[in-house]
């Protein structure tokens, strides 16, 4: 941080540098009385008192300020501007004429998407978009959205981003069977390409279970999210269990040996991870049952039949092939081929 700044006058400047010149000339009892500097973090990392060969200041993220994303940072390219001419197609003409798929995403959503343009990989809903695109011969565009349930959520996001024409397909989205903002805009789900539960993670000295049932009798504490189906099945299976707010904090409780287990959203681990820089893993073999999971989709214009079929035979292949696994699995993130219910 440095010491001057251009906004100050000239003679708050001479009276910072005759401060410093006395603080110089002082004694070494008097200056055994300066009290030391506390630490200062940045983003939560504690910045070194004196200079260390090697380090780098963490790269600082604002959405507020940052150019990329006011601009709609897009991995695929440039800025790209849509034709008059193409606005009025179909998402499929369009995608054909300008050989680009043009995608909204969370800027905020790892390890699906996220927006630091220097961090890698880029998400998985990314990487699944890129694959799509070569294959045809395209490239791809990605404009950020955010749908944090406190800047309006899903339905808001759908309103500032594909119903103005700025995508054709929104990335990132979970099939929970509560999805009153698909019809208010005339969106359907593509086919889903990976399904999502919560599982769970030990400590290990945790038995190797299939279920949460499983634990029942064995006196295992789990921690699970505060009113979250978890809570519910665990105080119906008859499981001892810790609430707490957000799968963050789970996982904190289990970090704190507050309890034995955790059942968290599969996503939530490698965040973890990447975060608190530890190694949490699903217990293997673990499949999460009706209830506990659910299915992960993008979305599309409901009249758009042609482009939806599109990414649906993309999946259908990418899924086939293991593709779509080894992309998920890559991030940490437990995979399970889609489920059954929700289609």
């Amino acid at each position: 941080m440095p010491i001057f700044n251009s906004g100050c006058l000239p003679g708050a400047l001479f009276s910072r540098f005759a401060a410093f010149a006395v603080a110089v000339a002082l004694s070494a009892p008097a200056l055994a009385a300066v009290p030391a500097l506390d630490v200062e973090y940045v983003i939560a990392n504690p910045r070194p008192k004196v200079a260390e060969v090697g380090y780098v200041e963490p790269e600082v993220f604002d959405p507020f300020t940052d150019r990329l994303y006011q601009g709609g940072f897009r991995y695929g390219g440039p800025p790209v501007e849509i034709p008059q001419e193409a606005r009025y197609l179909s998402a499929i003409g369009r995608t054909k004429m300008l050989k680009r798929i043009l995608a909204c995403a969370d800027a905020w959503y790892y390890p699906f998407s996220h927006t630091a343009p220097k961090a890698e990989p880029p998400g998985i809903d990314i990487e699944i978009l890129s694959r799509i695109a070569q294959r045809n011969g395209w490239e791809f565009s990605v404009m950020w959205a955010n749908t944090g349930v406190y800047r309006g959520g899903v339905n808001k996001a759908f309103k500032e981003t594909v119903n103005r024409g700025f995508c054709d397909v929104f990335m990132g989205l979970v099939i929970t069977g509560d999805d009153d903002h698909m019809l208010k805009n005339d969106m359907a789900f593509t086919k889903p390409y990976l399904g999502i539960g919560f599982v769970l993670v030990g400590n290990g000295k945790v038995p190797k279970v299939r279920t949460l049932e499983e634990l029942r009798g064995t006196g295992i504490k789990v921690g699970v999210p505060a009113y979250s189906p978890m809570q519910e099945n665990a105080e119906k299976l008859g499981i001892p269990y810790v609430t707490y707010f957000q799968n963050n904090r789970v996982i904190d409780g289990l970090l704190r040996k507050e309890v034995d287990a955790i059942m968290v959203w599969g996503p939530s681990i490698p965040v973890a991870n990447r975060e608190k820089n530890v190694e949490l893993a699903m217990s293997p073999g673990f499949q999460p049952v009706p209830g506990q999971r659910f299915n992960g989709a993008w979305a599309v214009k409901a009249k758009e039949t042609d482009f939806k079929q599109l990414i649906d035979d993309a999946f259908t292949q990418m899924l086939a092939s293991g593709e779509i696994r080894q992309i998920v699995e890559k991030y940490g993130v437990p995979f399970f081929a889609p489920f059954p219910e929700g289609q």
